[in-house]
């Protein structure tokens, strides 16, 4: 009788455990990697800071921040967020190819219509590190591409 008890008990633990993975699996949704695919910079132009505003929406992830970098990521709790990054060397200066696949972003599923997915925001360059230029980016600006779901977790 005691080997059925702890039988179980270890069914009653395990089925606790795959129940609270399912949970935390289905409580997050769809997960987009973001790109900036066309930036038009001027010769000799490069990127020294940006912001991004994500309505409805979180950051995911920043896979490569990089080095020489101050970034900052605001996940509001009301899903809109904020990213923000500059430079803090001017040697650390990059080129339009940091923005491909940059951001992981996850859309609120349950946004309402006057609250849609959105993206915006500004990229700043300068090609003397004394005049800046933005950049002003609009949905249209963002390449958005689904990123498929672990079958492990």
């Amino acid at each position: 009788m005691r080997n059925a008890s702890r039988f179980q008990l270890s069914s009653a633990v395990v089925f606790t455990i795959l129940a609270l993975l399912a949970v935390s699996v289905t409580a997050h949704g769809q997960k987009l990697s973001v790109s900036i695919p066309s930036l038009n910079l001027a010769n000799n132009e490069r990127i020294v800071g940006f912001e991004i505003h994500t309505q409805s929406g979180r950051i995911a992830q920043l896979p490569a921040a990089p080095i020489g970098w101050e970034i900052s990521i605001n996940n509001d709790p009301l899903w809109n967020t904020t990213t923000k990054g500059s430079i803090v060397v001017g040697a650390a200066a990059l080129a339009t190819d940091f923005f491909q696949n940059f951001l992981v972003v996850e859309p609120e599923k349950k946004a309402s219509a006057d609250m849609l997915f959105d993206l915006r925001g500004d990229v700043v360059v300068t090609s003397d590190f004394v005049s800046e230029r933005r950049i002003k980016l609009s949905m249209k600006d963002f390449v958005l591409k689904e990123i498929q779901a672990n079958k492990a977790q």
